[in-house]
């Protein structure tokens, strides 16, 4: 999967330089089995801290860091609905980052039927095209949700740190947004209460 990101000093990730890597091409360049290209994503955390699990690389013009390794599920493919598919259904990332949601801000979160709370860390509008971030609060009301799922805004009353040291719990909506797991080994309250 490939995640575009600034590197300092070279390049902000043009959408049109993105949409023209060639994916076909890039699987034989870098000898793996397939490659898919994850859509455009808009980070809703306030600080983002990541390590990188690799050193910075060029592919067809665009310089891209390594940040984490996840293995898709076996029955992914990007021309079966992409993330879209897996919608509401948790998975696991490999990485080491820590996101600061900080009091006073907005905060978007899915509750799965188990009691679980998931925070909004990216927002797309690949599937939604005018999707923006001022549409988010009523979020809700666009998404198909999956049986006993709930979706909610708030406004935090402290700060909230998801400290992931090696394995985060993620979830898609229908629309392809993704959240994290608000999971006792990564935050000590959660924010849906």
């Amino acid at each position: 999967m490939l995640w575009c990101s600034t590197l300092p000093g070279s390049n902000q990730c043009p959408p049109e330089k993105f949409d023209a890597i060639d994916v076909d091409t890039l699987a034989k360049e870098t000898e793996s089995d397939a490659v898919w290209k994850n859509p455009r994503r808009f980070w809703m955390m306030d600080r983002l801290t990541i390590a990188l699990v690799g050193e910075p690389r060029g592919f067809q013009g665009l310089m891209f860091n390594f940040v984490a390794k996840m293995q898709m599920p076996a029955n992914f493919t990007p021309e079966a609905g992409g993330q879209a598919a897996l919608a509401y259904r948790p998975g696991q990332i490999s990485r080491v980052t820590k996101y600061e949601y900080l009091s006073g801000r907005p905060v978007f979160l899915l509750r799965s039927p188990e009691g679980i709370t998931w925070v909004m860390q990216t927002y797309t509008n690949h599937k939604a095209s005018d999707l923006t971030e001022a549409d988010l609060p009523e979020l809700g009301q666009r998404l198909q949700l999956a049986d006993g799922w709930q979706f909610t805004a708030k406004t935090l009353d402290r700060d909230l740190i998801l400290d992931t040291n090696g394995l985060a719990h993620i979830v898609a909506d229908d629309l392809e947004n993704m959240y994290q797991g608000c999971t006792e080994d990564v935050t000590d309250f959660d924010p849906w209460h």
